[in-house]
């Protein structure tokens, strides 16, 4: 029987000058099972939280919507402000940056589709890196 000649292997990829970055718009009571999820990828890549959506923000988006935080517990008995674990009040929402290889930018959108099944959550880009293309 012939050998099998060992095949010779590709031409390794430039390295990236930049990693790559999209953001994820989710609640906060998802923010654990979405870094389990990710880190469950073999270094697919890594997330950060970059506003946890909890409390009041500096936007005006707090407990009554007029920026004024009410003293004490807020609705239900929660904490102060009013956006307790898990709220669905707008602006509650948390802001993941996530990164990645730009090698694996395919990878790493299909992956973030296919857990779309298990945790609701929005994916966006920069908004810089959007203002510049339109420039362009």
């Amino acid at each position: 029987m012939a050998r099998k000649r060992p095949r010779k292997p590709s031409p390794p990829l430039p390295p990236p000058r930049t990693s790559s970055r999209l953001y994820a718009r989710i609640a906060p009571r998802h923010i654990a099972m979405f870094r389990f999820l990710l880190e469950a990828q073999d270094n697919l890549g890594y997330m950060t939280v970059l506003d946890r959506g909890v409390g009041g923000s500096a936007n005006g988006n707090d407990a009554d919507g007029n920026g004024a935080v009410p003293s004490g517990h807020g609705p239900q008995g929660g904490p102060p402000g009013g956006m307790g674990k898990g709220s669905t009040a707008p602006g509650a929402d948390a802001v993941l940056k996530i990164v990645f290889s730009p090698h694996q930018e395919r990878e790493m959108r299909a992956f973030l589709e296919s857990m779309r099944a298990t945790i609701p959550f929005t994916v966006f880009e920069s908004p810089l890196r959007v203002q510049t293309r339109q420039v362009e």
